[in-house]
């Protein structure tokens, strides 16, 4: 038997095991109504506000169970081990650097998720070793076949922490866990094993069978270090970095993945990365021939029999196949409805697309099957894609693809469905943030009009009354929503669902108030995205962000429904918010146009009040290569979600922000993850082209360092200075980053060139915006910054900036300029816009 060999991570932490495969098993419960208030909107600021209650009954069946020792069929790499009477195979984990085994995902539908995994623990001596247990779900712990530790706290998507004791004999100990969850929607079942007490001599070993130990750990170091040359591939050849440990054979690596809704369904992208012999690069081939998106990439290699599996994930977006803008909006509805029916991704967009475009019918009848069958198991999300079935069965009532059968399929569908949380139901549909009640909402109105007489069976109304319902519900959501506009502010992800939800009700309900009300709602988003866009381009502070919008600027939905508006922004293969914009009347307002590109020497600055509770101050400051926002004093120190406070953009692909890692997989679901929300939440402040960002971390957290993403191969010149980083974009802006700690270059795996890591819970950092208008040169904006006075704490900081003046703040205190401290609170959501000469 051969056995890889570690030693523990960090000098206490166990992370080396065989792991099963996942054991998934559907939760049914009894169907129950949930009474709650009409709109609860603070589900989104991260806190849920509801626990289902079929979870309630399954986690205290799994507190009690008494859980037996695993049984194993041969334990080593490609042996197994029976999870509810089935067998699951076992294979070497490789975390790269991960303390934390996780399950993590997204489970549309209620299920039992749960896995076994196993490692063996070299002792020189024996000993009684201290641990810490962390874990999301329940995990059992097993030392030489002995129970030491249940520990069963399924708080959802919360870390619980205990101590524990392994007790160890002399030379080899089996060390056992079982852990499990109720996944509903984003869900983490995770555990970490930390030592806190002697841990010298402890060496921890994986039984791989007869595979060349050595051989295994070289490819192990290659397949860490395997990245996309760049995390955006737009024209040319998609070419990745991974050197080749073989001396005389080439390296594999297969390749599967997909964007995330085309993941969810299967439809997945397969090919096979070929490094020769010596070399540390390969192509993938044109990236035409790609889909297009942010691919995210199951990436493995087989070594003597032995698999192995990392990930990658970058965007492609072919330039070549992004049409030339028509002159008028009617034009580009329809430039999109191709766009989508040849490119989308498959779900109900393309259907309907393809319906407008004269698109394939297998195409059409595949993709609208399935999303009936994901509709009918009230799914996570189906409130998105239900809006559109009154829209087929209205206006391709005649259509040869929409057969009889489909059309049956579809009434049974919206008869059947689930509408709102005061209905029963065992579900995992979530009711309870603003993008779901208004699309809830919407879905019913429409549904009731379609069929006024008809009784819908979930409720046990008629198509009339369930009109009334919906409109009374719709009244107080858009009364509120003018007064407080989002909570999740500018969020790239949910705002397109807002447009959906408005243009799904313009453009299909007979109801004037609701149409009117549904129009407003949609100029409001145009307003949002004219203020918050650059060049077209939506990436901006954020209420809620997902790492598909942060590394997928050119094919996010805001930036498609801009391009239908404007003429400016991108196609895309995503159509939510688009589709139904398309088949509206609707016409961007285009008095929103002046706020859409800042001539040169101006900056618009803007500044707003968003969501409940005057839940998120945002300020941006926009010129003609720049935009810079953020969200000011938001909820300094707390935990964060998926919020992000500070964004500067120069172009999709030239951007910087900062963060406190949630997580410490590079590709984890966590929320927050590790670039999309913050662990601990820093105070960020805002003064026209100047920021400053200041953590002081929570100790408990995981997670002890900050760090810059700032992709250095996309800008035109980067240079390192002291303390500070300097970046020129390919449109003439500057940006300057400074810490007051050592800001570590990422230079392996697949942030190198991109991610700078701070050591440490406590940090300063600032961030001066400018251009060839206000500087001139880029090494005149060096000098300047260089020889500005700057004396900075981990806490605190005092900067004479040679436009602004004095500029003094830090964890303690608000942002001062010239001693005056900026007012950020009680705008409204419209708030704000002045223009300045850029300085």
């Amino acid at each position: 038997m051969q056995y890889l060999t570690y030693a523990l991570q960090q000098g206490g932490i166990i992370n080396r095991f065989l792991v099963s495969e996942t054991h998934t098993q559907p939760v049914r419960g009894e169907a129950v109504v949930i009474q709650k208030e009409a709109n609860v909107w603070e589900g989104s600021v991260g806190a849920a506000t509801h626990v289902n209650p079929v979870r309630e009954t399954f986690v205290q069946q799994r507190r009690q169970a008494i859980e037996s020792y695993p049984t194993f069929i041969e334990k080593q790499a490609g042996g197994s081990v029976l999870i509810d009477g089935t067998a699951h195979q076992l294979s070497a984990r490789f975390p790269f650097n991960d303390p934390v085994l996780s399950l993590s995902g997204f489970y549309p539908n209620p299920t039992w998720i749960s896995a076994t995994a196993i490692t063996y623990l070299d002792s020189q001596k024996q000993r009684d070793v201290g641990c810490v247990l962390s874990v999301c779900g329940g995990a059992r712990i097993w030392v030489n076949e002995n129970l030491v530790a249940s520990f069963t706290p399924h708080l959802r998507n919360q870390m619980q922490q205990t101590h524990i004791v392994l007790p160890l004999k002399v030379g080899e100990n089996e060390v056992v866990v079982f852990w499990d969850e109720f996944a509903e929607r984003d869900s983490d079942c995770s555990f970490s094993l930390s030592l806190d007490s002697d841990c010298e001599g402890l060496v921890q070993k994986l039984p791989i069978g007869e595979c060349d130990a050595a051989l295994v750990l070289a490819v192990e170091e290659a397949l860490g270090n395997l990245s996309c040359r760049s995390n955006h591939v737009r024209k040319g050849e998609v070419e990745l970095f991974c050197p080749n440990p073989y001396e005389h054979q080439t390296l594999e690596i297969h390749l599967i993945g997909a964007t995330e809704e085309n993941f969810m369904v299967g439809d997945l992208y397969e090919t096979t990365a070929v490094i020769l012999p010596g070399k540390n690069t390969c192509s993938l081939g044109p990236c035409e021939k790609l889909p297009i998106g942010y691919l995210q990439f199951k990436a493995t290699a087989v070594v003597q029999g032995m698999s192995m599996s990392y990930h990658l994930a970058f965007e492609n977006f072919p330039l070549s196949l992004v049409p030339q803008a028509k002159a008028t909006m009617d034009e580009r509805k329809q430039q999109a409805f191709e766009v989508l029916a040849r490119y989308g991704e498959r779900n109900a967009n393309r259907a309907v697309a393809i319906l407008h475009a004269d698109g394939p019918r297998d195409e059409f009848e595949h993709i609208l099957r399935r999303q009936i069958t994901f509709i009918n198991k009230r799914s996570d999300c189906s409130d998105f894609y239900l809006s559109y079935f009154p829209h087929i069965l209205r206006t391709f009532a005649d259509h040869p693809y929409v057969t009889e059968d489909l059309k049956e399929e579809m009434k049974h569908c919206l008869l059947n469905f689930r509408y709102w949380h005061d209905e029963p139901g065992d579900d995992a549909m979530w009711f309870y943030s603003e993008n779901h009640a208004l699309m809830f909402h919407v879905c019913q109105l429409l549904a009731g009009e379609l069929y006024p007489d008809e009784v819908f069976t979930n409720s046990g109304m008629t198509g009339a009354r369930m009109q009334e319902k919906a409109v009374g519900l719709l009244r107080p959501w858009f009364e509120t929503f003018f007064a407080i506009g989002f909570t999740e502010w500018n969020s790239p992800p949910y705002l397109p669902i807002d447009a959906l939800g408005f243009a799904s009700l313009y453009a299909q309900t007979s109801n004037q108030e609701m149409k009117d009300l549904a129009r407003k709602a949609m100029d409001s988003i145009y307003y949002i995205l004219a203020i918050n866009s650059l060049d077209g381009i939506f990436c901006t502070t954020a209420g809620r962000t997902y790492p598909k919008e942060l590394f997928g600027n050119n094919s996010n939905c805001p930036s498609f429904i801009n391009w239908i508006g404007y003429g400016i922004g991108n196609t895309s293969h995503a159509g939510k918010g688009v589709t139904a914009l398309c088949f509206s009347d609707y016409q961007a307002p285009q008095e929103y146009r002046q706020f859409c590109q800042v001539p040169k020497g101006k900056a618009l600055i803007s500044q707003s009040t968003h969501g409940y509770n005057g839940h998120a101050d945002v300020y941006v400051c926009k010129t003609s290569c720049s935009l810079l926002s953020s969200a000011n004093n938001f909820r300094v120190g707390e935990r964060g979600f998926q919020e992000n406070p500070i964004h500067l953009i120069f172009s999709a692909t030239e951007q910087v922000w900062i963060n406190h890692p949630g997580e410490h997989n590079l590709f984890g679901h966590a929320r927050p993850s590790y670039w999309a929300g913050n662990g601990t939440l820093p105070r960020v402040n805002q003064y026209e082209n100047f920021a400053c960002v200041v953590f002081n971390n929570d100790p408990a957290h995981p997670v002890d360092f900050t760090h810059v993403y700032l992709p250095t191969m996309e800008f035109a010149s980067f240079e390192r200075r002291g303390s500070w980083l300097f970046a020129a974009s390919h449109n003439g802006g500057y940006v300057g980053v400074y810490c007051s700690q050592y800001l570590e270059p990422a230079g392996y795996g697949p942030n190198k060139e991109r991610e700078f890591i701070a050591a440490g819970r406590k940090a300063v950092y600032l961030l001066r915006v400018g251009s060839q208008c206000s500087f001139g040169s880029f090494a005149s904006f060096i000098k300047a910054m260089l020889d500005s006075d700057l004396s900075a704490t981990d806490q605190a900081f005092v900067f004479e900036d040679p436009s602004l003046g004095r500029l003094e703040g830090g964890w303690d205190a608000s942002l001062e300029v010239q001693g005056q401290t900026i007012k950020y609170n009680n705008f409204d959501p419209v708030g704000t816009n002045l223009w300045y000469v850029e300085r």
